[in-house]
């Protein structure tokens, strides 16, 4: 049986330490700064993948959705978005009703124009009577954030903000040397 083992000597840890906190201050402030927007940035899509998949929604919906706001103390992310129309996941009319890739059929639908929102939309029924009729909805991917019992959302965005601060701070600081030197 054979074992691996790792060893880190902490001395190059002090080190980088030591130099950075010999950094003036107005440096240090500017490579923070880039870090945690580059890094946060990170986190943000790989917050909206994780929505996508939970709402059964494309990416694009997400992503448009998703912002990510800078402070001082941390970064926030934040998905704000509307019910996505069932006309913008591209349904097509069959005899039956309307049928939508991902979501499935919705007997005795069709298709028309809204005047509600203005273009196409995917319509029902709601007796009867012709009238009245209700717009059909995908789901809303903000509600995928707002139901996250367990915490995923924010697990993930502080394992990626944990994993590649380090690591992208020291990069800000070298270009912000490199350019200082020229």
């Amino acid at each position: 049986m054979s074992t691996a083992g790792v060893k880190i000597d902490a001395s190059d840890f002090r080190a980088l330490g030591a130099a950075m906190h010999r950094l003036p201050a107005d440096i240090k402030a500017k490579a923070f700064r880039s870090a945690t927007n580059h890094v946060g940035k990170k986190a943000r899509t790989q917050v909206a993948r994780l929505a996508a998949k939970y709402s059964g929604l494309p990416y694009r919906f997400t992503r448009d959705a998703t912002q990510m706001m800078l402070t001082a103390q941390n970064v926030e992310i934040k998905l704000r978005s509307r019910w996505v129309s069932l006309a913008q996941l591209g349904p097509r009319q069959t005899r039956k009703g309307v049928s939508v890739r991902g979501r499935g059929s919705y007997a005795g639908a069709f298709i028309a124009a809204s005047k509600y929102s203005g273009g196409r939309a995917v319509l029902i029924r709601e007796g009867k009577s012709r009238t009245p009729i209700r717009e059909l909805y995908a789901a809303n991917p903000a509600h995928a954030m707002g139901a996250d019992r367990h915490g995923e959302f924010q697990r993930l965005a502080q394992s990626i903000m944990d994993r590649d601060i380090a690591e992208r701070l020291i990069h800000e600081v070298g270009r912000l040397l490199d350019r200082a030197a020229r």
